[in-house]
């Protein structure tokens, strides 16, 4: 048995982007045995993944007595190969001490006082425990793309998996999401809409507790297509405000508190579908080849491209450009001018 151990002590997306991997692996030596090292945010998804052996929380939040019964949990066994992919501290201590035959790793370039070169871990630390590792620079020092996906499957293809960067992300649908996605088109949806995943993402855009609900009823106008707006504990203002005018809308639905499961096949349903930069709907597309058009701020275009799935239809729309905000009617202007692009 090939023990594999994957470090991903992040988010939902940043899991995602890696599940291609995951799978490969499994495929390519069906005798392993794999660990991941997910955070408090992610584990519960990653634990929806049958290919995955074993998943230790690691929380940041935990005390230290916490977080050495952690290492140790790691430690006591020896493995065929580490894959540190997140860059955390924690998951460079964990390399350091672990016993494994590979030792493969992603280390994040900043510089240091603005004017020296530096990575995190370093590069002596790089040359003793990693048996090959690969730079993706931080976000403050970015200066050009650097697709993500593609630099850690570029790493992984060191145990020969033989993955290119466009080869669909993996995500395993259950029944029951696939019973109850179905009974709630038939019985609330029942025709073709365009899904908007509203969260504290939307809370920047300008005059956004006065503006929304006229422009929501003038985007709903323009594309005649019926609206589907999804949430998870949505308690902003103005998500309130539009829930209270628009609740009785019959073209206009409320979809709150979805599971992850549930809201990926309802996703996967519409024409296409609109958030502000959601990472679990933006890397979702990377397996079911949704459309998205991903409303972020102009200033981060170079940052949120190195992370986007190349095998989706993905298309940015500007919240501001750079110094100025952008009003919700030209931010939904380009929504549809992009839609038409299609």
């Amino acid at each position: 048995m090939k023990r594999i151990i994957i470090f991903r002590a992040d988010r939902l997306g940043d899991f995602l982007i890696i599940s291609n991997i995951i799978k490969a692996i499994k495929k390519k030596y069906t005798d392993s045995h794999i660990t991941v090292v997910g955070s408090q945010f992610n584990s519960n998804f990653i634990k929806l993944y049958k290919v995955i052996d074993k998943v230790i929380i690691y929380d940041r939040k935990s005390s230290i007595k916490e977080k050495i019964k952690i290492l140790k949990d790691i430690t006591k066994n020896e493995y065929f190969c580490s894959l540190s992919l997140d860059g955390k501290s924690f998951s460079n201590i964990a390399n350091f001490f672990l016993k494994a035959k590979f030792k493969f790793g992603i280390s994040y370039r900043f510089n240091l006082f603005n004017f020296i070169k530096w990575s995190k871990p370093n590069f002596i630390y790089n040359y003793f425990v990693f048996d090959r590792y690969e730079f993706f620079t931080s976000k403050k020092n970015l200066s050009k793309i650097e697709h993500l996906p593609s630099i850690l499957i570029k790493l992984a293809n060191n145990l020969k998996l033989n993955l290119n960067s466009k080869k669909e992300y993996f995500y395993e649908i259950k029944n029951k999401a696939l019973i109850n996605s179905k009974k709630l088109f038939q019985q609330k949806i029942k025709k073709k809409f365009v899904l908007i995943h509203l969260d504290e993402k939307w809370n920047d855009v300008l005059h956004i507790n006065k503006d929304f609900f006229n422009e929501l009823i003038n985007f709903k106008k323009e594309t005649k297509y019926k609206l589907v707006l999804t949430s998870n504990r949505n308690n902003h203002l103005y998500y309130k405000n539009i829930k209270k005018k628009l609740s009785n809308h019959k073209n206009i639905l409320f979809l709150e508190n979805l599971s992850l499961e549930l809201l990926e096949r309802i996703m996967s349903m519409s024409s296409y579908t609109v958030s502000c930069h959601s990472g679990f709907i933006v890397q979702i597309a990377g397996f079911n080849k949704t459309k998205v058009i991903d409303v972020i701020n102009k200033k981060d275009l170079i940052w949120y491209s190195c992370w986007k799935p190349l095998n989706t239809k993905h298309k940015f729309v500007f919240k501001s450009n750079y110094n100025k905000k952008n009003d919700l009617n030209f931010i939904f202007k380009q929504i549809i001018n992009a839609s038409k692009t299609f």
